[in-house]
């Protein structure tokens, strides 16, 4: 199935993000506020999502993705370069309306990550809560 979406949730956020990935998400077109069922862990400079239908919701923010294939695979090498691989999902936009997207979920060792509760990883960075070292899997 493809899909011409992406749920960003992390560091790729456009007020969180860094070069040279700045760029990038530039050349993404944003959609709005979103949220995905599953769980948010603090990984140290970064978070990790995992899918799952039964948690609570993850926010973030839904971003239409232009016909440049470079532009995903470039995401991509990114992501899939650490501890993430693009999968399927859905999301829920802030009317209520859901959408098939992509989105890059953690498939490391969580078991000593932090939980990010309320699933906002905006609001943890704010509130100064970002573990102070880095998780290794």
């Amino acid at each position: 199935m493809a899909h011409d979406r992406l749920f960003i949730y992390g560091t790729l956020l456009p007020d969180l993000v860094r070069p040279p990935f700045d760029v990038l998400v530039a050349k993404l077109t944003p959609l709005g506020p979103a949220t995905v069922r599953g769980r948010l862990y603090d990984l140290g400079p970064y978070p990790g999502l995992v899918l799952d239908g039964a948690a609570s919701t993850v926010r973030g923010e839904l971003f239409a993705l232009p016909k440049e294939p470079a532009l995903l695979a470039a995401f991509d090498d990114y992501e899939g370069s650490c501890l993430y691989r693009r999968v399927e999902c859905r999301a829920t936009t802030a009317i209520g309306e859901t959408s098939p997207c992509w989105v890059y979920e953690c498939y490391a060792d969580l078991s000593r990550a932090v939980v990010i509760p309320h699933g906002d990883y905006r609001q943890w960075c704010r509130m100064g809560t970002v573990a102070r070292e880095g998780f290794s899997s």
